[in-house]
């Protein structure tokens, strides 16, 4: 394939990924949304989360449309999947590479990632990266440090991130120890080393900005919210409150029971007792004694496991997007910022509650279970090089799933980002095996 038809096609799977944002009227967004937006518009430095994304959004909007943030998305996005078919299809045709452009949007949730005004994209751009960055032995010079910045940047845009690829190249490195596969190892070397640059250029923001060489400002209070969902808080507070001077013991009968509204619910014990910052010291003794105290620990280590196990199974996109109306935070904050684009917004399907992807998921499900299941009848035909990838692919999904349950809570949003991977994988697959089919047809014709 030419330069020039990598372009045209990078560029149609482009558009083609903007096609749930153009049905909606406007790039969907989520809660947290507006909060993303102003952070990144008056360059502030959020508590509880990184403040990346938000300067993505600064930069990428130009200062007059969110709709270049998404198309950058989208752009970065497409851009990765014309490198993956390259290094697994090689030199085909422009038209087989169009074709799996659009059976991927047609079947897959990949459009709904990417046109979300939220970081969640980048955790595909991330598990993108660190396939290509691992398997793609032929690549230049050039690339091989393409895919290390998009690693980085998908890194310091969501707080998980670097947790993520940490706990990733430490058991891609452990199992490349053990099969003695060097040149795996030196690349986990990287990655870890990555992550590390990761946290301490938002450790570094944080004491730039007089918050102290701190990771995040927040992780105590998501910790003690994990705590309190699983009920590990409440047992502890019944068990420890006489003998320990803590606020919130004050208030241990109003913990909710749900997560989110431990963590925003303004009658939460967690603001009765003083708030995200008034909580730290009393917050870091209950965190310390549930993690050194076995038998907390054994039960956060069960609610851990379980936790990780929901997660891996929220894989499809929201079956309806969650509905922002006018007094939500991502209108008042487009409202305010990008005031041109209110009235596009408040057009949209999704802020009329008329944005669904019950259909679409079903065709998503049976596109995955077919593909899975001529790709099992197929698996003596998959080569070792193919077998890493897909063995990367699924250590991402249980890291990610496991970093983002324990650290956060089970949510559709958290797995469903990467997982459309998967089903994308064994598309590529599929159409590889039978160019291998066609290719040995055309060299017995040959011979005869």
């Amino acid at each position: 394939m030419t330069a020039k038809r990598s372009i045209v096609h990078v560029l149609l799977t482009a558009l083609m990924l903007l096609v749930v944002a153009l049905y909606n009227g406007f790039p969907l967004t989520e809660s947290d949304t507006g909060a993303y937006i102003e952070s990144g518009v008056r360059n502030l430095i959020p508590k509880d989360r990184s403040p990346f994304y938000g300067w993505f959004i600064r930069y990428t909007s130009l200062w007059s449309s969110l709709w270049y943030t998404v198309i950058a998305q989208c752009l970065l996005t497409a851009w990765l999947l014309h490198r993956l078919m390259r290094m697994l299809l090689g030199d085909r045709t422009h038209r087989v590479y169009m074709a799996l452009s659009a059976t991927l949007v047609a079947f897959t949730c990949v459009a709904w990632v990417c046109d979300y005004l939220m970081p969640d994209v980048f955790a595909a751009t991330l598990l993108l990266g660190i396939l290509l960055f691992i398997a793609d032995e032929h690549a230049t010079v050039t690339s091989r440090i393409t895919y290390v910045l998009v690693i980085f940047l998908s890194v310091i845009v969501h707080n998980s991130h670097f947790l993520i690829l940490l706990l990733f190249a430490l058991s891609i490195g452990g199992w490349a120890l053990l099969r003695k596969r060097r040149e795996v190892l030196a690349k986990a070397g990287v990655l870890v080393l990555l992550s590390g640059a990761g946290w301490t250029l938002m450790c570094s923001v944080n004491a730039a900005n007089g918050y102290g060489f701190v990771y995040s400002r927040g992780t105590h209070v998501f910790m003690v919210t994990k705590f309190a969902e699983t009920g590990i808080l409440s047992r502890y507070l019944d068990e420890n409150c006489e003998k320990k001077n803590l606020r919130i013991c004050q208030y241990k009968n109003d913990i909710p029971d749900f997560s989110w509204d431990f963590l925003w619910g303004e009658q939460s014990a967690l603001y009765k007792a003083g708030g995200w910052d008034s909580t730290k010291t009393d917050f870091d003794v209950i965190i310390h004694d549930v993690l050194t105290t076995p038998r907390y620990l054994r039960m956060f280590a069960q609610k851990a496991a379980i936790s990780t196990a929901r997660q891996l199974t929220h894989v499809q996109a929201p079956r309806k997007a969650s509905v922002q109306g006018f007094w939500s935070s991502p209108i008042q904050r487009i409202g305010t910022f990008f005031p041109d684009e209110q009235n596009e917004a408040m057009l949209s399907r999704q802020y009329h509650g008329e944005l669904s992807s019950g259909a679409g998921n079903l065709f998503y499900m049976l596109f995955f279970v077919t593909t899975s299941m001529i790709l099992l009848q197929q698996r003596r035909k998959l080569g070792q090089d193919l077998v890493l990838i897909y063995g990367i692919v699924l250590l991402f999904f249980v890291v990610n799933a496991f970093v983002t349950s324990v650290g956060s809570t089970v949510i559709y949003r958290f797995q469903y980002r990467v997982f459309w991977v998967l089903p994308m994988l064994n598309a590529i697959a599929i159409v590889g095996i039978m160019g291998k089919k066609n290719g040995v047809k055309e060299e017995q014709r040959e011979i005869n």
